[in-house]
C-alpha cells in the first residue's frame, strides 16, 4: 500500500504560484476525498472552488475564514432520522471540514449554492491585515 502524506496539506490558493495547489484533507472525516471538490481558473484574477455537497442545503454549510485558512465544513443535522427507516443511505451526509490555505493577496469574492455545488470565487487584492469572518452563502 503506498504512503498517502496528503493529509499532512493544506490546499494552497495563490494566483502566482497555481502550482502550489496541493490536494487537501485535514478533514474531520478519516475519508479525506470526502467531500470532493474542483478548483479552476476562471480568469486572470479569478479562481472558482466547487465541493460537490450532495443532500446538504446551503442552511447546512458554513463558510469561515481566519488567519488566511478558509474552512467550509457542514452544521447538518438530521433530524428527521427518528422518523425514516433507510432501506438503503447511499447520500453522504456525514461531517466533513475542508480546509485551503489562501495566500495573503487572496480573498472570497462570493459563494453560491447551485445543483448540490457549493462554488466559492476567490480574488486577488493588495495584501493587507485581515480580520476573521463569515462568508454568507447565495441561493
Amino acid at each position: 500500500m503506498p504512503l498517502d502524506l496528503s493529509s499532512f496539506f493544506l490546499t494552497t490558493i495563490d494566483f502566482e504560484d497555481a502550482h502550489k495547489i496541493f490536494q487537501t484533507s485535514l478533514s474531520k472525516s478519516t475519508d479525506s476525498n470526502y467531500p470532493p471538490y474542483n478548483i479552476v481558473k476562471v480568469e486572470q484574477n479569478l479562481y472558482r472552488i466547487t465541493i460537490a455537497l450532495a443532500g446538504f442545503t446551503k442552511d447546512n454549510i458554513e463558510i469561515l475564514i481566519e488567519e488566511n485558512i478558509l474552512m467550509v465544513r457542514n452544521i447538518y443535522k438530521d433530524k428527521n432520522n427518528d422518523r425514516n427507516i433507510y432501506l438503503y443511505k447511499g447520500i453522504a451526509t456525514r461531517s466533513f471540514e475542508k480546509k485551503f490555505r489562501l495566500a495573503e493577496s487572496v480573498r472570497v469574492n462570493s459563494a453560491f449554492f447551485e445543483n448540490g455545488l457549493l462554488n466559492i470565487d476567490l480574488i486577488k487584492i493588495n495584501a493587507g491585515k485581515k480580520k476573521p469572518f463569515k462568508i454568507e452563502i447565495k441561493d
